[in-house]
C-alpha cells in the first residue's frame, strides 16, 4: 500500500497556486448491512503565504480524510487516531500547522513548502470490530519527508481501543515472536543462525515484532515502517504470520474477531 496518495497530492499542489481557501467535503460510503455506516470526510487548509521559485509557485497545506460514523463515540476514536490526540480538532490541528509554517516563512530567506497529510480508511469492519489504516506523511524541510502507515483497532462491543496484548497475551508474545522470526528469515532469505545486525536495525541484532499490526482473514500482518528496521531506501517491510501457526496463542477476543472477518467471505 502506498504511503502517499499521489493523485491527491498532485491535485493539491496544482490547486494550491490557484485557491487558498479551506475546503471540506464528504464522500458517501457504507459498510456491510450488519455493520456501522460511514462516509468519508475530506478537509484541507492552505497557507496564504506563497513560496516562489524560478519554476513554480506553491503553498503549504494541511489535509486529512477520515471515515465519519453516525456514532459519536466511534467518531471520537477515529479523530483521536488520525490527529494523535483525543482533544484536538481537525481545524485546530490545521491552524497550528499552518501558523508554525507562517512564522517560519517570515524569518527564512529561502522557505520551502511544508505539507501534512493524514488519510484514514476503514481496513476491516465487522459487527464488533473496526480497524483503520492511516497513511500519514509530512515535510517541513530536509532531504525528505516523514512517512508512516499505522493500523488502529477498536472493539465496538465495549468501546475500547485494542492493542497487541488484546490479540496475543503478553505471556505468549515471546512464542509469537519466535514463530514470526521463522517467517521473517524465510521472507528475507536468511539462514536460521544468520546475524540480523548487518542488514537490519534490530537492537543488538535481536528480532522483534512491531506493535503495528493488522488482523486479516487468514493471517496477522505486521508492518515495519520506513527506518524502523531498514534504511530509508528499502521502504516498509510487511510480515504475515498465518493464524494456523499461532491459533493456540490467540485470545478469545481475537478468535471472535477473526471468525467475523471470515464470515464476511460467505
Amino acid at each position: 500500500m502506498k504511503l502517499r496518495n499521489l493523485y491527491l497530492l498532485s491535485t493539491v499542489l496544482l490547486s494550491a497556486c490557484q485557491n487558498h481557501t479551506d475546503t471540506k467535503g464528504t464522500t458517501a460510503n457504507s459498510a456491510a448491512s450488519d455493520t456501522l455506516e460511514y462516509e468519508y470526510e475530506h478537509y484541507i487548509k492552505y497557507s496564504s503565504n506563497l513560496v516562489k521559485t524560478s519554476e513554480t509557485t506553491d503553498t503549504t497545506y494541511f489535509t486529512v480524510s477520515y471515515p465519519r460514523f453516525q456514532d459519536s463515540v466511534v467518531n471520537r476514536f477515529v479523530l483521536a487516531a488520525v490527529l494523535g490526540s483525543d482533544t484536538a480538532t481537525v481545524e485546530g490541528a490545521a491552524q497550528t500547522f499552518i501558523s508554525e509554517f507562517d512564522d517560519f516563512h517570515a524569518s527564512d530567506p529561502f522557505p520551502r513548502v511544508w505539507t501534512s497529510e493524514s488519510h484514514a480508511k476503514v481496513y476491516r469492519i465487522t459487527p464488533s470490530y473496526l480497524e483503520l489504516i492511516i497513511n500519514a506523511s509530512s515535510y517541513t524541510g530536509g532531504a525528505h519527508g516523514n512517512y508512516a502507515t499505522v493500523f488502529v483497532h477498536y472493539d465496538l462491543t465495549d468501546r475500547s481501543f485494542l492493542g497487541l496484548d488484546d490479540v496475543v497475551a503478553k505471556t505468549f508474545q515471546n512464542e509469537l515472536a519466535a514463530v514470526a522470526e521463522r517467517y521473517f528469515r524465510k521472507q528475507e532469505n536468511l539462514d536460521v543462525n544468520q546475524s540480523l545486525e548487518d542488514r537490519y536495525f534490530f537492537d543488538q541484532g535481536r528480532f522483534r515484532l512491531p506493535d503495528n499490526f493488522a488482523l486479516e482473514r487468514d493471517s496477522m500482518l505486521f508492518l515495519y515502517n520506513i527506518y524502523e528496521i531498514k534504511p530509508y531506501v528499502d521502504g516498509q517491510t510487511e510480515l504475515r504470520v498465518p493464524y494456523r501457526e499461532i491459533e493456540r496463542l490467540l485470545t478469545n477476543r481475537a478468535k471472535r474477531i477473526i471468525a467475523e472477518l471470515n464470515m464476511q467471505n460467505h
